[in-house]
C-alpha cells in the first residue's frame, strides 16, 4: 500500500469519527504517542495505553498564541474580512 493511499484511508477513517470529540482526542493521543515512539525508536506494544507518557509539544505561551490567532481569524471571518478554505481545499493541500 502506498503512502498516498494510506494517507487517504487515514483521512477517510477520521472522517467517520470527526463528529465525536472523545474519539478524535483518543486518535490524536495515539498518533502523538506513535510519533514519540518513532523518535525514540521503541516498538509499540499492545498493552500500552493511549494517553500515558504523552509529552506536550507546545508551551503554554504557544498555546495561548495559537488560541488568540484562532479567535482573531474567527472574528475576521464573522466580520466578512476573511474567506475560509473548504474541507476539499484543505484536504488537497495535504
Amino acid at each position: 500500500m502506498s503512502t498516498k493511499s494510506i494517507n487517504a484511508e487515514l483521512f477517510r477513517q477520521l472522517s467517520y469519527i470527526a463528529d465525536d470529540e472523545n474519539c478524535m482526542k483518543k486518535a490524536l493521543d495515539y498518533i502523538r504517542k506513535l510519533a514519540i515512539q518513532k523518535e525514540k525508536a521503541q516498538p509499540l506494544t499492545a498493552t500500552d495505553t493511549l494517553a500515558e507518557d504523552i509529552v506536550p509539544y507546545r508551551t503554554k505561551e504557544e498555546l495561548k498564541e495559537g488560541f488568540n490567532q484562532a479567535f482573531q481569524e474567527a472574528k475576521h471571518y464573522k466580520d466578512g474580512k476573511l474567506q475560509l478554505q473548504t474541507w476539499e481545499e484543505v484536504y488537497h493541500e495535504l
